[in-house]
Parts: structure tokens; sequence; C-alpha cells
């Protein structure tokens, strides 16, 4: 998308919110944001509701697309739309998908195959130390680690991945330029340099208690599972898990001391049917993947879909156009398999994106 279109999904961002079905049917229907953000009052009376139509009259006259093009840009913030290739593919299927990314440092396609990893603000020695370790040990195995860059299990687990040199993002519930909390800026900068540090939110937007809830959907929406590891009884990381529960991803749950507040939440998941997690191994073979050294994935097993997509390349190789062409999955699925096969050893991508087998 050209800057100059970019500079009016900023306004309609600021103005309108996350509601990203109004959103994308007003942008369908005038053709470009450009045009949404022009057209007439008539002309909007025929495509919008009371309410929407008089935001947009009333607000649009206070934002100034340029400026919102110019302040992002200053701020050194890469903007992703919905509409944008690179937009995270599993995260375009959920039932809300924000309609645009701000983003520090930068997604590259091994981040589709990321795990998310949450916590409690307040969580004890045992719960730091969890985190931490199991966030090195996923990215160790090829795992991008995402979380929300909180107190507590977040940063341990962000810092976890930093350690073992692997990818990290981080889910703000504040705009871009407001780093929440303050202590961890030099943390939010290290991820930047790590994989990357994004938000739904407008620049300038302070951290107020509802963004964060309302965030957790993008934390469990780019992701295969979440892990929770420490969570009272009315924690947002429980949110952040039925909220993964509700788009069909994996939930795992480390339990904790059973006369802890904090391990409340984890245990009642267990009891709920989550996966109980011990080691990594717990999480690894619910993907038919296992650790190996040095610090790889190994193949364990394919799924019925993995051995579909891998009957289907060629001995010469193929494009992934022709693996769905040929299997009928759905893209994203095709894709989202890849990368757990190139992780298992199971195929290489070669230049040109051709995918060939191994072995």
């Amino acid at each position: 998308m050209n800057n100059h279109e970019t500079a009016y999904w900023l306004a309609l961002n600021r103005l309108l919110g996350s509601a990203t079905r109004n959103f994308l049917t007003l942008v369908e229907f005038f053709g470009s944001a450009e045009a949404l953000w022009k057209a007439k009052r008539n002309d909007l009376s025929g495509a919008a509701n009371g309410f929407l139509l008089n935001k947009i009259i009333r607000g649009r006259e206070g934002i100034d697309p340029d400026g919102e093009l110019e302040r992002a840009e200053r701020e050194n913030v890469k903007v992703l739309t919905i509409k944008d290739e690179g937009y995270p593919a599993r995260l375009k299927n959920i039932f809300d998908p924000p309609i645009l990314l701000h983003i520090k440092g930068e997604f590259i396609p091994r981040d589709e195959l990321s795990i998310a990893v949450v916590g409690a603000r307040r969580a004890t020695a045992y719960g730091r130390m969890a985190s931490e370790v199991l966030a090195g040990e996923l990215s160790a195995a090829g795992f991008t680690v995402v979380s929300g860059l909180a107190r507590g299990v977040d940063s341990h687990a962000h810092r976890g991945a930093l350690q073992k040199n692997g990818r990290t993002v981080a889910v703000l519930g504040s705009g871009l330029d407001i780093i929440y909390p303050p202590e961890n800026k030099k943390l939010a900068k290290d991820i930047e340099e790590h994989g990357a540090v994004v938000s739904e939110y407008p620049l300038g937007s302070q951290p107020d208690p509802w963004h964060f809830p309302v965030r957790n959907r993008i934390i469990s929406g780019m992701t295969m599972g979440t892990v929770v590891i420490e969570a009272g009884e009315k924690s947002g990381s429980l949110i952040t898990a039925d909220l993964a529960l509700q788009e069909g991803r994996e939930v795992f749950a480390v339990p904790g001391n059973i006369i802890s507040n904090t391990s409340k939440g984890t245990n009642k998941l267990i009891k709920e049917g989550a996966k109980l997690v011990e080691t990594v191994e717990d999480i690894l073979e619910e993907f038919g993947l296992k650790a190996a050294p040095p610090e790889q994935v190994k193949m364990l097993f394919l799924d019925g879909e993995e051995e579909r997509i891998v009957k289907a390349i060629k001995p010469e190789g193929c494009i992934i156009e022709e693996i769905i062409e040929e299997i009928k999955l759905p893209a994203r699925i095709v894709s989202s398999k890849l990368l757990i096969l190139e992780t298992k050893g199971a195929v290489s991508r070669m230049p040109g994106n051709i995918y060939i087998r191994k072995g």
C-alpha cells in the first residue's frame, strides 16, 4: 500500500478504533480509505449508520492524515494494514483482527511458527524462572515467543527468548511511543532488534486499563497456542487463554503451588482441559516436534495434513500455490504447515520460495 493511502488508514484508525468489520465494509464500499475519508455527508448516509456517520463527519475535522503519517515516520514506526502483504496470516483469520498494526522491528515468515507465553504481573520467583526457561527452550526449538511486555511473566518470557538469541514479539496496550511499564524501555528496544514491538493503538495512546484485554486477542490470534504461567482467578491471562480456545488454538498451563493465589487460574485451566506443562517437550509434542541438540527440532511424526503436503511436493520441488492447488487446503493452513515441516526437517525452502522434500 502506498504512503498516501496509508495516511488515511492511520487517520481512520485513530477515528474509528479497532471496529474492523465496520471499517473494512466502508473502505470496500467507497473503494479506498481516502475516498471514505473525503466522502460527503449524503454519500456517507447511504453507507454508514447514524453513529458512524456522526463520528466520521465530526472526527475527521480534527485529524490530519498527512500528519499521522509524518508522526509515524518520525517515530520510525512501520504501518501494516490488514490489506498489506506481510500482515500475519494467522491473525488475519481471527474473529476481530486489528485493521492495522504499528510496528517497530519486523515480522519475518518464520514468525508464523509462534507461541504465546503469558502470566501474572506479580509473578513469584517460580513463575519468573519457569517463564524464562520455557520461553528460552521454545526459542531454541525454533518458535517465536509472543507476549505482552507486562511486568512479571511477560517480561521474563521475552528475556528468555532473547537469551537464546531467538525471536520474540511484544504486543502493547498503548501507542508504540509510550512504553508501559516504563522500566521496560530497554527490553522493548532489545525486542525491536530481535523481532517486533507491535500495537494496534495510535501513537500517543495511553496504557488505559481497557486496552489490555482487547490487545490480548492479538497475542492469542497470531500464535499457534498459548502457555499460561501463573494466573489469578480473574487474570487477564485467562482472557488470552479463552480467546485462544475460541479460535481453535492450543492452550497449555504450568501447574503451580496449590496454596498460592497466582496458581489458582492455571490449575483451574488444567482441570478444564488445558495441557499440563512440566517441560518444553509437553508443548512440542502437541505439534509433532521434539527437542534435540544442537538447539534443533527433529521430525517426530507428521499429521495427516502434513503428510498430504509432503506427498504433494514434486521431486524437483514446487511453489506453495502448486501445493494448494493439489491438496485443496486453505492457503493459511498450507503456509503454517510448511513452516512446521521446515522445523521438523521434512522440507526445505529454496531461493524463489520453491519447496523440496528432504530425506
